[in-house]
């Protein structure tokens, strides 16, 4: 990944790197998830998001990265999700 990497390039180059069909990556998004440690800061804890937006197809996601950083205790990651998972989450 490079700061001119679209999230589409993104999603596509990971689908092949895990050997599914990169030709399906309209079927997956970019996600981007700020959460914390034990989802409330308890030691030990598994990561848990707590916000989740989709990126843009189009954007760059480590520009984002750049230009916007989470508030102390909070951090951040990039998921992908299937788009159909996002779309009932939003019902």
């Amino acid at each position: 990944a490079t700061p001119r990497s679209s999230a589409r390039q993104l999603v596509r180059e990971a689908l092949e790197r895990y050997g599914l069909n990169p030709d399906d990556f309209g079927q997956f998004a970019l996600c981007d998830v700020v959460g914390r440690p034990g989802g409330g800061g308890t030691a030990g804890g598994a990561w848990q998001g707590e916000h989740l937006r989709e990126v843009g197809d189009w954007e760059r996601p480590l520009v984002l990265q750049e230009l916007w950083k989470p508030k102390a205790g909070w951090s951040r990651r990039f998921e992908i999700r299937r788009r159909q998972d996002l779309e009932k989450a939003g019902d």
